[in-house]
């Protein structure tokens, strides 16, 4: 079994929203793709609350939809799991989105959506969520690609983002959960102070002097595989996922869990 690799990023906030009282975590998984990680995702779990976590992230695509078929009982056990223990916010990645398609996958969207809403996770589909932790006033928000944006993220402006969410926030230091992490620009446009995204897997094979050599679509040399990007003063977080679909390989490329300290 691939030992997970824990990928930590420190977060200074500034601003309005006010620094937090004291420092704390978020933990965000991505991709997990229906893998379990230990009888029930066990080991995983361990993983994540070793962190002591205040929230967890969900960037998307922690089931598996391809060709008609839906994997995801390993998914619902580790999202009924995370609720247990803390807040949980989720965005849908590509292959939850397929779901809503039903001349393919027939009532599986409507079976998804009612098992994720009765596990009590809080799924951001072009909407937003304020909090506060530690003082520290915060604005959880998801941004649904629709199906043809896959295809051309690099097409997405913040004037889409901003009809299906509203305007960011500016008195909230403000979350964007969006799968695709080439839609970057336009979330940091939009307001976002750190978007959280997945999708590439890391770039599946990392080669020496190279680097990531394959993403999903396919896509030959991809960029924004992993680790954190700054762009005028905003911050992306890609992670390099947890699991795999169709060809699941994995070469100088583990599987990641991100933790995001604020400071």
């Amino acid at each position: 079994m691939d030992r997970i690799a824990t990928a930590r990023y420190r977060v200074r906030a500034e601003g309005l929203f006010g620094r937090p009282e004291k420092p704390f975590s978020f933990v965000m998984l991505a991709d997990l793709h229906n893998r379990s990680y230990g009888a029930d995702n066990r080991d995983l779990l361990a993983l994540i609350a070793a962190q002591k976590p205040k929230a967890v992230l969900l960037a998307g695509d922690m089931i598996t939809a391809k060709f008609g078929r839906v994997r995801m009982e390993e998914a619902m056990r580790l999202m009924g799991a995370l609720t247990s223990r803390w807040p949980v916010y989720a965005v849908n990645g590509n292959h939850e989105q397929r779901l809503t398609d039903t001349a393919v996958y027939g009532g599986a969207w409507e079976t998804y959506l009612g098992r994720v809403r009765s596990l009590g996770v809080q799924l951001l589909r072009n909407a937003r969520e304020d909090i506060t932790v530690q003082g520290m006033r915060m604005a959880v928000c998801g941004y649904e690609m629709e199906a043809e944006d896959y295809k051309h993220p690099g097409r997405i402006g913040p004037e889409e983002i901003a009809s299906a969410i509203g305007p960011a926030p500016g008195d909230r230091y403000t979350i964007l959960l969006a799968h695709h992490p080439d839609c970057f620009g336009a979330c940091a446009a939009w307001g976002a102070d750190l978007t959280l995204s997945g999708h590439k897997h890391g770039g599946m094979v990392r080669l020496p002097l190279i680097g990531p050599l394959a993403g999903p679509g396919p896509e030959l040399f991809p960029r924004r595989t992993r680790g954190m990007y700054l762009e005028n003063g905003r911050r992306l977080i890609v992670s390099a996922g947890l699991g795999g679909h169709t060809i699941p390989i994995r070469i100088n490329n583990p599987p990641e869990l991100v933790v995001i300290d604020f400071l």
